[in-house]
């Protein structure tokens, strides 16, 4: 695959790229995106909804950097107890907190020279958010429990599925951080606006789970393509890749039908009537503001699957904030 070529009119770009399928004009922007952040050692800020590939996205920057072989160190605050992201990326001192019977090296103090990927960083408290512009602005850090500055070179690559400027002006996320992450910005679109890019990806994820549970899967039917053209993948490149995964798994046969494929995929449930009150549709607004607008906490904490929760957003005209 690293073979073929896409022209863009200015450049040419490889069919995949670090990992990235290229296919569609938004990705060829995204890629050259790519290209010119890894030329200037700079912050870069990766906006895009969850399951984009916004992690392959800051992995090829780093890969394509003039910092290519020192440490690369991808962290999911959002994966973190709040309370414990501080002690992970900055690290601590003996006796900061109860349980820290030992001074342990922090993210930053191992990827000394490096990169640093900070996913989900709208998690970040107001206090963790204060030590991270000192390390932009001063290049230097304490441990938590910690008096003395340890100087640090790292370049640090952000990313959020949350609108950063809403949260600056709701006073969730600190403005002067916010701009100081923002110095260059990659948007990634989401799969719905990549059409286009479905029946591509679904061929690669096919031939690639296909060798890698020893099946001799070989076509999807025409009809199953059509009905993942217009499924609205909520959950994005990973959605569909798990999709294809799990088709692939339980297939008899060489042709991936729509049966084969996962049930809220392949049965999507009956079209919702518009929400009947301006009460129930405040409830589901209420939902997603508890959880940051993020659809996959939201949904877990309403009991239904993502593609529900999309498909009642989009009834009740709640699809962007």
């Amino acid at each position: 695959m690293a073979s073929r070529t896409i022209e863009t009119g200015e450049i040419e770009l490889p069919f995949e790229f670090e990992g990235i399928i290229t296919v569609s004009l938004p990705m060829r922007s995204v890629i050259r995106g790519i290209m010119e952040a890894s030329a200037v050692d700079i912050p870069v800020l990766v906006t895009g909804e969850t399951g984009t590939g916004k992690d392959l996205i800051a992995a090829a920057i780093h890969k394509r950097s003039q910092r290519q072989d020192k440490p690369y160190i991808p962290v999911n605050t959002g994966a973190m107890a709040p309370e414990l992201i501080a002690s992970e990326i900055f690290g601590h001192e003996r006796g900061s907190f109860t349980g820290a019977q030992e001074a342990r090296a922090g993210i930053f103090e191992q990827a000394d020279g490096g990169t640093v990927f900070l996913d989900e960083i709208a998690t970040m408290d107001e206090k963790t958010q204060v030590s991270l512009l000192r390390v932009l602005e001063e290049k230097a850090f304490r441990r938590v429990g910690g008096i003395k500055k340890i100087g640090v070179d790292v370049r640090i690559i952000a990313a959020t599925n949350e609108n950063l400027e809403r949260n600056v002006a709701e006073k969730r996320f600190r403005e002067d951080l916010f701009y100081r992450l923002n110095v260059f910005h990659i948007n990634v679109p989401p799969l719905r606006e990549r059409p286009g890019a479905i029946t591509v990806l679904t061929d690669h994820f096919l031939s690639h789970f296909s060798a890698v549970y020893g099946k001799d899967v070989e076509r999807v039917s025409p009809e199953t393509y059509r009905l993942l053209r217009r499924y609205p993948w909520p959950g994005n490149v990973r959605e569909l890749e798990n999709a294809i995964e799990y088709a692939v798994a339980v297939v008899h046969g060489q042709t991936i039908h729509i049966e084969d494929l996962p049930i809220e995929v392949s049965e999507p449930a009956p079209s919702l009537p518009v929400l009947a009150t301006t009460e129930e549709t405040q409830s589901l607004r209420d939902a997603l503001d508890a959880h940051r607008w993020n659809r996959e906490d939201t949904a877990r904490a309403l009991g239904m699957s993502r593609t529900t929760l999309w498909r009642k957003m989009r009834e009740a005209g709640l699809t962007s904030r």
